[in-house]
């Protein structure tokens, strides 16, 4: 049974070697670059540190304001598991404001006309175990049932099977 925090949340494990503490501030520069090949490698490396322990919630700022409006799918797939294995609660035991943005986010990523983007949006939120951002999120997910594209109705089906199955009372009409 998990212990901690993290082990109890993250889905996901990748094996890195981190030598090194990890500097915020060079990530920061990393994310602010222009380049998508640079805020992938500064993703990687947050996602890393994260699995490793280190602390990186002040990143997440930097992380929605230079990250989510990327059109690079490497990117918006490494954004989808940071936020699966990012603590959505603060230290007060309340959803952090920041994720309004997120959630925000995860809409546009609904609507996004890329197939591909809006199945594996789908698929991360087959995984989500937070409620309060499940809400804001359901009239989109239904939305995608409909769509003409096999893998993005299939998604949409995985997706709406989840939430009905951690959340009965999110979506109603589900069964």
């Amino acid at each position: 049974m998990p212990t901690t925090a993290l082990e109890r949340e993250c889905t996901l494990l990748l094996p890195t070697d981190v030598a090194d503490p990890i500097k915020t501030e060079g990530l920061i520069k990393q994310l602010e670059s222009k380049k998508d090949e640079d805020k992938t490698a500064a993703m990687k490396a947050i996602i890393a540190g994260i699995i490793h322990g280190e602390d990186m919630g002040r990143l997440l700022m930097p992380i929605i304001k230079f990250c989510t409006m990327s059109s690079d799918h490497t990117l918006k797939k490494l954004l989808l598991i940071y936020y699966e294995i990012l603590d959505m609660y603060g230290s007060d035991g309340k959803l952090r404001p920041e994720m309004i943005l997120v959630c925000e986010g995860m809409k546009k990523n609904l609507v996004h006309p890329n197939e591909y983007v809006r199945g594996s949006t789908l698929r991360f939120l087959c995984k989500l175990r937070e409620a309060d951002i499940l809400q804001s999120l359901i009239p989109a997910i239904t939305a995608n049932l409909e769509h003409r594209n096999a893998y993005v109705r299939k998604n949409a089906v995985l997706a709406v099977f989840h939430i009905q199955e951690k959340f009965p009372n999110l979506i109603p009409d589900a069964p």
